[in-house]
């Protein structure tokens, strides 16, 4: 779990940077298929870290 939760906090914070410089450029990006606007990365970059939360939690709880 512990290597699920910090592949989603990787995943999460590339995203984030992608959404970041889309949205300072005002443009959607080209190279990815069916061009993605910022919204869209902000949001899946939020469920990411909702995600690493979550799977952090659960190594923590079992341990105890």
């Amino acid at each position: 779990m512990k290597a699920a939760g910090l592949f989603a906090l990787a995943v999460g914070i590339v995203s984030l940077v992608i959404g970041v410089i889309s949205r300072l450029t005002l443009r959607p990006l080209t190279f990815i298929p069916g061009q993605m606007e910022a919204n869209v990365l902000l949001s899946f970059s939020n469920t990411c870290f909702l995600m690493a939360i979550a799977f952090i939690l659960l190594e923590l709880l079992k341990r105890k």
